[in-house]
């Protein structure tokens, strides 16, 4: 006996086709169209299969009150693919960050290790400190020689006095007069004992100075007064009070770096 074969259901004459096959097919082609904005476009993508499979269940259930199978197909099809595109976009996108970032990893380690040297306008003074320093030229008009690293609010300037200029003033007396001006500028002032040491080989003398400066904010200025046979110079070197002791060894690094030519 032969099978029974069961006729297609026949199209009533007053189907529609569905809205939702419809929505499937613009959606699919937009997630194509938008594939360079991947996160909208695999969004797209997603609706477009999901209205897809949607339309071809309720066109299979409507007994002929719904149409466009093939509209719904074709949905399914292009959604498909502008997912693929979108998919492989945000693969890329996402390769592309985690090289950027591995990137800026690496030249924030570089930046840490490498060390430059900041001269004064006229060479014959500099520091020597990492890749993350800029120099500067509106910290102090006096200063002859002026750096900063903005990520960190750190800052050394060096002021320099020909001994000629300044004459009989011993090294204890230029310090004095530099840490009694500097304490004068701050509210809620004060300091700690002078302690000698060498820099460049030169004798100097360095103290901790902190308060209140005029912008409001609470600082910590290291203040060393160096003696080079020729000159008097006078470095200081200052941030945040909250940062000081995280980053106060990079400041007497800085400081002690100092290096003058006669």
């Amino acid at each position: 006996m032969a099978d029974k074969i069961t006729p297609p259901t026949p199209v009533s004459p007053g189907s529609r086709t569905a809205p939702i096959a419809i929505v499937s097919l613009v959606l699919a082609i937009l997630s194509c169209v938008l594939f360079l904005s991947f996160p909208i476009a695999l969004a797209f993508a997603i609706a477009a299969v999901v209205c897809g499979y949607v339309a071809r269940s309720n066109i299979r259930k409507s007994g002929g009150a719904l149409r466009g199978m093939g509209v719904a197909l074709v949905g399914l099809i292009v959604g498909y693919i502008g997912l693929a595109i979108a998919l492989m976009f945000t693969a890329f996108a996402g390769t592309m960050l985690v090289d950027m970032i591995r990137s800026d990893r690496a030249r924030r380690h570089d930046l840490a290790v490498e060390k430059k040297g900041i001269a004064s306008n006229d060479g014959k003074s500099k520091i020597t400190v990492s890749g993350f320093w800029v120099k500067r030229t509106d910290l102090n008009q006096k200063a002859s020689l002026q750096a900063a690293c903005p990520s960190k609010e750190m800052y050394v300037i060096v002021i320099s006095d020909p001994k000629s200029t300044v004459p009989n003033m011993t090294l204890e007396q230029q310090n004095r007069l530099t840490r009694d001006q500097m304490l004068q500028k701050l509210k809620n002032s004060s300091t700690s004992p002078s302690v000698s040491l060498s820099v460049d080989n030169h004798p100097a003398l360095q103290e901790e100075l902190r308060g209140t400066d005029e912008r409001g904010a609470n600082v910590v200025i290291l203040n060393t007064s160096v003696d080079d046979g020729d000159n008097l110079h006078q470095i200081l070197a200052w941030t945040l009070k909250s940062r000081w002791q995280a980053q106060q060894q990079d400041l007497r690094d800085a400081t002690q770096s100092f290096q003058s030519e006669k």
